[in-house]
């Protein structure tokens, strides 16, 4: 019988892109494994996301961040400051750990000059501690970016462009249970060579219409940083995912690129079973994989 304890848990907060979406908020996905909770980048809204499932905002102290595009980390913010409030749905007793590439000292730094006028209001009031509205740095490289208690988060450098580098992806293990997110990236080889034996392969996409392109040239900048349906079907069909879905959907409006010509694209390339990514989607890996709408809650603890 499988135990709760051998499951890894990926929730996926935010799915979306710089556009703003009501249904698509920033990257953001949390990793339970156990009694662990980490947040793989934290985009636009992720602590609204957090109180819809009931996570205390306190229970995440350490986030990964796989770029520094705005999207990936404009809820960090949020997140450092009413993460400290003493009340349920907050309540964080420690700084925040954020763990970055090259730059992230400038996360720190920023976010703490950010924090600072909230942090003296509520220190003045013996509301917190000041040490706890703090992020606390750390720069990392390819390769193992945290190992404790079973669970295993190793980076893999992608390209998302000349002007974006380094950017990484992630490899996530728990309890032989294998998690793999793109992040950001074009076709890369390097993540397809350490993507495989995936449970849950989860890849970003973009795509625009002919004549979309040809009204908006400007949207190309976009689509170059970025992997197409097709190159998104090779990158599957190499790697063989138990599942495989899609997220981060750049289908850029006024007149975006319908999702069946999307998935008909991968399907072009891949012969498996493909998921369109939903914001607040829970996957649970354990005997089986098992995907979960928010409309029917999440089984995981609070």
């Amino acid at each position: 019988m499988q135990q709760a304890d051998d499951i890894l848990r990926v929730i996926l907060l935010g799915t979306g892109i710089p556009n703003p979406d009501i249904n698509a908020f920033g990257t953001a996905t949390i990793i339970e494994a156990g009694s662990q909770r980490v947040l793989l980048d934290c985009g636009r809204g992720t602590v609204i996301r957090m109180a819809q499932l009931g996570i205390p905002l306190g229970a995440v102290d350490k986030v990964f961040l796989s770029h520094f595009h705005s999207d990936h980390y404009a809820g960090l913010f949020d997140l450092l400051m009413t993460g400290t409030i003493p009340q349920p749905y907050a309540n964080r007793k420690c700084p925040l750990d954020v763990f970055g590439p090259p730059g992230v000292e400038d996360i720190e730094e920023g976010g703490n000059i950010i924090a600072r006028p909230d942090r003296k209001i509520r220190t003045d009031d013996n509301e917190i501690d000041p040490d706890h509205m703090r992020i606390i740095a750390h720069e990392y490289a390819e390769g193992p970016v945290y190992d404790e208690g079973g669970l295993r988060i190793i980076a893999i450098e992608v390209d998302h462009g000349e002007f974006i580098k380094p950017a990484y992806a992630f490899r996530v293990e728990y309890a032989g249970h294998v998690f793999v997110h793109s992040h950001d990236t074009r076709y890369n080889e390097n993540l397809i060579a350490q993507a495989q034996n995936a449970d849950v392969f989860v890849h970003e996409v973009a795509a625009a219409r002919e004549e979309t392109m040809a009204q908006y040239p400007g949207i190309r900048v976009a689509l170059d940083h970025h992997a197409t349906p097709e190159e998104v079907g090779r990158v599957f069909a190499q790697t063989r995912p138990k599942l495989a879905m899609l997220t981060h959907l750049v289908l850029l409006p006024p007149d975006p690129m319908p999702i069946n010509a999307v998935t008909a694209g991968v399907a072009s390339e891949y012969d498996g079973m493909v998921l369109v990514a939903e914001d607040l989607m829970t996957i649970e890996i354990g005997a089986n994989i098992t995907v979960i709408p928010f409309g029917h809650g999440r089984s995981g603890s609070r």
